[in-house]
Protein backbone atom coordinates (compact mmCIF):
# COMPACT_ATOMS: atom_id res chain seq x y z
CA UNK A 1 0.00 0.00 0.00
CA UNK A 2 2.86 2.73 0.83
CA UNK A 3 4.27 1.69 -2.80
CA UNK A 4 1.23 2.49 -4.26
CA UNK A 5 0.34 5.90 -2.49
CA UNK A 6 3.81 6.70 -3.04
CA UNK A 7 3.13 6.07 -7.29
CA UNK A 8 0.20 7.99 -6.93
CA UNK A 9 2.15 11.03 -5.38
CA UNK A 10 4.57 10.62 -8.00
CA UNK A 11 1.96 10.50 -11.02
CA UNK A 12 0.24 13.72 -9.19
CA UNK A 13 3.42 15.74 -9.83
CA UNK A 14 4.21 13.98 -13.12
CA UNK A 15 0.35 15.80 -13.98
CA UNK A 16 1.55 19.23 -12.82
CA UNK A 17 4.48 19.24 -14.57
CA UNK A 18 2.85 18.38 -17.76
CA UNK A 19 -0.01 20.84 -17.35
CA UNK A 20 2.55 23.26 -16.92
CA UNK A 21 4.01 22.54 -19.98
CA UNK A 22 1.17 22.85 -21.75
CA UNK A 23 0.14 26.10 -20.23
CA UNK A 24 3.48 26.93 -21.29
CA UNK A 25 3.40 25.95 -24.56
CA UNK A 26 0.42 27.81 -25.37
CA UNK A 27 0.83 30.87 -23.91
CA UNK A 28 3.98 30.92 -26.70
CA UNK A 29 1.97 29.71 -29.83
CA UNK A 30 -0.86 32.39 -29.05
CA UNK A 31 1.65 35.25 -28.19
CA UNK A 32 2.16 36.25 -32.22
CA UNK A 33 -1.74 36.28 -32.65
CA UNK A 34 -2.24 38.45 -29.47
CA UNK A 35 0.32 40.89 -30.81
CA UNK A 36 -0.99 40.74 -34.09
CA UNK A 37 -4.22 41.87 -32.42
CA UNK A 38 -2.95 44.15 -30.48
CA UNK A 39 -1.69 46.11 -33.89
CA UNK A 40 -5.30 45.34 -35.18
CA UNK A 41 -6.96 47.03 -32.17
CA UNK A 42 -5.22 50.65 -32.62
CA UNK A 43 -7.12 51.10 -35.28
CA UNK A 44 -10.16 51.04 -33.25
CA UNK A 45 -10.80 54.30 -31.43
CA UNK A 46 -12.02 54.15 -27.96
CA UNK A 47 -12.22 50.51 -27.98
CA UNK A 48 -10.93 49.66 -24.33
CA UNK A 49 -12.91 52.48 -22.92
CA UNK A 50 -16.57 50.54 -25.02
CA UNK A 51 -15.02 47.46 -23.18
CA UNK A 52 -14.36 48.17 -20.03
CA UNK A 53 -17.14 50.80 -19.17
CA UNK A 54 -19.68 48.24 -20.76
CA UNK A 55 -18.02 45.38 -18.15
CA UNK A 56 -20.02 44.53 -15.38
CA UNK A 57 -17.68 42.86 -13.30
CA UNK A 58 -15.20 45.37 -13.65
CA UNK A 59 -17.67 48.25 -12.32
CA UNK A 60 -17.81 46.58 -9.11
CA UNK A 61 -14.18 47.42 -8.55
CA UNK A 62 -14.21 51.51 -9.50
CA UNK A 63 -15.34 54.59 -8.35
CA UNK A 64 -18.23 56.09 -10.63
CA UNK A 65 -15.78 59.18 -10.82
CA UNK A 66 -13.03 56.82 -12.22
CA UNK A 67 -15.70 55.72 -15.40
CA UNK A 68 -14.64 59.08 -17.94
CA UNK A 69 -11.28 58.53 -17.39
CA UNK A 70 -11.03 55.01 -19.06
CA UNK A 71 -11.88 56.84 -22.50
CA UNK A 72 -7.90 58.23 -22.38
CA UNK A 73 -6.59 54.14 -22.19
CA UNK A 74 -5.68 53.81 -25.03
CA UNK A 75 -3.84 50.55 -25.02
CA UNK A 76 -4.16 47.63 -22.62
CA UNK A 77 -1.92 44.40 -22.87
CA UNK A 78 -1.02 41.21 -20.92
CA UNK A 79 2.36 39.24 -21.15
CA UNK A 80 2.26 36.03 -19.38
CA UNK A 81 5.45 34.65 -18.16
CA UNK A 82 6.79 38.65 -17.70
CA UNK A 83 9.04 38.35 -14.74
CA UNK A 84 10.24 41.72 -13.30
CA UNK A 85 13.82 41.74 -13.22
CA UNK A 86 13.89 38.09 -13.96
CA UNK A 87 17.43 36.85 -15.29
CA UNK A 88 18.69 34.03 -18.04
CA UNK A 89 18.51 32.29 -14.86
CA UNK A 90 14.91 32.30 -14.16
CA UNK A 91 12.23 29.38 -14.41
CA UNK A 92 9.36 30.27 -16.64
CA UNK A 93 6.27 30.63 -14.60
CA UNK A 94 3.01 30.62 -16.61
CA UNK A 95 0.98 32.42 -13.60
CA UNK A 96 3.32 35.28 -14.03
CA UNK A 97 2.33 37.97 -16.34
CA UNK A 98 2.09 41.93 -16.54
CA UNK A 99 -0.68 44.07 -17.43
CA UNK A 100 0.35 47.22 -19.15
CA UNK A 101 -1.86 50.67 -19.46
CA UNK A 102 -1.40 53.49 -21.44
CA UNK A 103 -2.96 56.73 -21.15
CA UNK A 104 -3.14 59.67 -23.28
CA UNK A 105 -5.87 62.32 -23.22
CA UNK A 106 -5.92 65.19 -25.54
CA UNK A 107 -6.69 68.19 -23.25
CA UNK A 108 -4.45 66.79 -20.47
CA UNK A 109 -7.29 65.37 -18.20
CA UNK A 110 -4.43 62.73 -17.38
CA UNK A 111 -0.94 63.27 -17.87
CA UNK A 112 0.15 60.81 -20.90
CA UNK A 113 1.70 57.86 -19.40
CA UNK A 114 2.81 53.85 -19.71
CA UNK A 115 2.12 51.76 -16.39
CA UNK A 116 2.90 48.10 -16.51
CA UNK A 117 2.59 46.15 -12.77
CA UNK A 118 3.41 43.09 -12.78
CA UNK A 119 2.30 39.73 -10.64
CA UNK A 120 3.12 36.53 -9.60
CA UNK A 121 1.99 33.53 -7.33
CA UNK A 122 3.39 33.00 -4.19
CA UNK A 123 2.60 30.17 -1.76
CA UNK A 124 2.22 30.48 2.45
CA UNK A 125 4.94 28.45 4.13
CA UNK A 126 2.73 28.40 7.15
CA UNK A 127 -1.12 27.81 5.63
CA UNK A 128 0.16 26.56 2.00
CA UNK A 129 -2.13 28.89 0.64
CA UNK A 130 -1.06 30.16 -2.99
CA UNK A 131 -2.07 33.90 -3.43
CA UNK A 132 -1.72 36.47 -6.04
CA UNK A 133 1.13 39.53 -5.27
CA UNK A 134 2.44 42.21 -6.79
CA UNK A 135 4.58 45.86 -6.52
CA UNK A 136 3.88 49.33 -6.25
CA UNK A 137 3.82 51.03 -9.35
CA UNK A 138 4.12 54.83 -9.97
CA UNK A 139 0.83 56.44 -11.80
CA UNK A 140 0.00 59.81 -12.17
CA UNK A 141 -3.05 60.45 -10.99
CA UNK A 142 -5.79 62.87 -12.49
CA UNK A 143 -5.55 66.53 -11.22
CA UNK A 144 -9.23 66.24 -9.57
CA UNK A 145 -8.74 63.73 -7.80
CA UNK A 146 -5.70 65.39 -5.42
CA UNK A 147 -8.31 65.36 -2.77
CA UNK A 148 -8.79 61.64 -2.67
CA UNK A 149 -5.38 60.78 -3.47
CA UNK A 150 -3.87 58.97 -0.68
CA UNK A 151 -0.32 59.47 -1.60
CA UNK A 152 -1.26 63.05 -1.03
CA UNK A 153 -2.90 63.06 1.93
CA UNK A 154 -0.26 60.90 4.01
CA UNK A 155 2.20 63.89 2.82
CA UNK A 156 -0.56 66.34 4.10
CA UNK A 157 -0.72 64.22 7.55
CA UNK A 158 3.06 63.93 7.66
CA UNK A 159 3.60 67.46 7.81
CA UNK A 160 0.98 67.66 10.67
CA UNK A 161 2.70 64.83 12.79
CA UNK A 162 1.61 62.15 11.25
CA UNK A 163 -2.75 63.15 11.93
CA UNK A 164 -5.33 62.91 9.23
CA UNK A 165 -8.79 65.21 10.18
CA UNK A 166 -12.00 63.58 9.89
CA UNK A 167 -12.62 64.68 6.85
CA UNK A 168 -9.26 63.57 5.54
CA UNK A 169 -10.09 59.90 6.16
CA UNK A 170 -13.03 59.84 4.53
CA UNK A 171 -11.34 61.22 1.74
CA UNK A 172 -8.54 58.78 2.01
CA UNK A 173 -10.97 55.76 1.91
CA UNK A 174 -12.87 56.98 -1.15
CA UNK A 175 -9.51 57.35 -3.04
CA UNK A 176 -8.40 53.90 -1.81
CA UNK A 177 -11.18 52.31 -4.12
CA UNK A 178 -10.50 54.06 -6.79
CA UNK A 179 -8.59 52.60 -10.15
CA UNK A 180 -5.84 54.14 -9.73
CA UNK A 181 -5.50 52.77 -5.99
CA UNK A 182 -5.10 49.71 -7.95
CA UNK A 183 -1.26 50.63 -9.31
CA UNK A 184 -0.16 50.59 -5.38
CA UNK A 185 -1.68 47.33 -4.50
CA UNK A 186 0.66 44.59 -3.24
CA UNK A 187 -1.27 42.07 -1.83
CA UNK A 188 0.57 42.04 1.46
CA UNK A 189 -1.51 44.88 3.67
CA UNK A 190 -4.89 43.09 3.88
CA UNK A 191 -7.15 45.81 5.27
CA UNK A 192 -4.69 48.79 4.05
CA UNK A 193 -4.55 48.65 0.40
CA UNK A 194 -6.89 48.89 -2.51
CA UNK A 195 -9.13 45.99 -1.54
CA UNK A 196 -9.60 44.12 -4.26
CA UNK A 197 -5.91 43.84 -6.52
CA UNK A 198 -6.55 40.27 -6.80
CA UNK A 199 -9.83 39.94 -8.24
CA UNK A 200 -9.43 42.70 -10.62
CA UNK A 201 -5.87 41.80 -11.89
CA UNK A 202 -7.35 38.16 -12.77
CA UNK A 203 -10.39 39.58 -14.20
CA UNK A 204 -8.15 41.60 -16.49
CA UNK A 205 -5.59 39.16 -17.22
CA UNK A 206 -8.38 35.78 -17.87
CA UNK A 207 -11.35 37.47 -19.06
CA UNK A 208 -11.21 41.42 -20.28
CA UNK A 209 -7.91 40.84 -22.18
CA UNK A 210 -8.52 37.57 -23.83
CA UNK A 211 -12.31 38.29 -24.96
CA UNK A 212 -11.82 41.99 -25.41
CA UNK A 213 -12.96 41.14 -29.02
CA UNK A 214 -16.11 39.41 -27.88
CA UNK A 215 -16.88 42.08 -25.32
CA UNK A 216 -16.33 45.11 -27.96
CA UNK A 217 -18.32 43.37 -30.67
CA UNK A 218 -21.34 42.61 -28.64
CA UNK A 219 -21.45 46.43 -27.25
CA UNK A 220 -21.07 47.98 -30.35
CA UNK A 221 -24.19 45.46 -31.45
CA UNK A 222 -26.10 46.51 -28.24
CA UNK A 223 -25.37 50.14 -29.34
CA UNK A 224 -27.11 49.82 -32.83
CA UNK A 225 -29.87 47.97 -31.73
CA UNK A 226 -30.47 51.05 -29.40
CA UNK A 227 -30.32 53.69 -32.21
CA UNK A 228 -32.64 51.49 -34.15
CA UNK A 229 -34.72 51.28 -31.28
CA UNK A 230 -34.61 55.28 -31.03
CA UNK A 231 -35.64 55.60 -34.64
CA UNK A 232 -38.40 53.21 -34.55
CA UNK A 233 -39.68 55.86 -31.97
CA UNK A 234 -39.77 58.74 -33.84
CA UNK A 235 -43.30 59.69 -35.13
CA UNK A 236 -44.22 59.12 -38.42
CA UNK A 237 -46.49 61.59 -40.07
CA UNK A 238 -46.34 60.79 -43.66
CA UNK A 239 -49.66 58.77 -43.72
CA UNK A 240 -51.21 61.90 -41.32
CA UNK A 241 -54.32 63.05 -43.34
CA UNK A 242 -53.76 66.99 -44.78
CA UNK A 243 -55.66 69.37 -42.03
CA UNK A 244 -58.30 71.03 -43.96
CA UNK A 245 -58.60 74.67 -43.77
Amino acid sequence: MEKIFEDLANCELEMEKADKEVEIYRIKKTKPVYEKRRELFLGLPNLWYIVLAQHEDFQEYIQNEDTKYLEFITEIYVNWMDQKDSGENVAEDPRCYSITFQFKSPNGEIEEQKVTKYFKHIVDPETGEETLVSEKVDVKWPTEFDDINPTLIKLKAKENEGKMSNDEKKKYRTGMKSFFAFFDWTGKKPGKEYRNGEELATLIAEDIYPFATKYYTEAMASMDDEDDDESSDELDLSGEEEVED
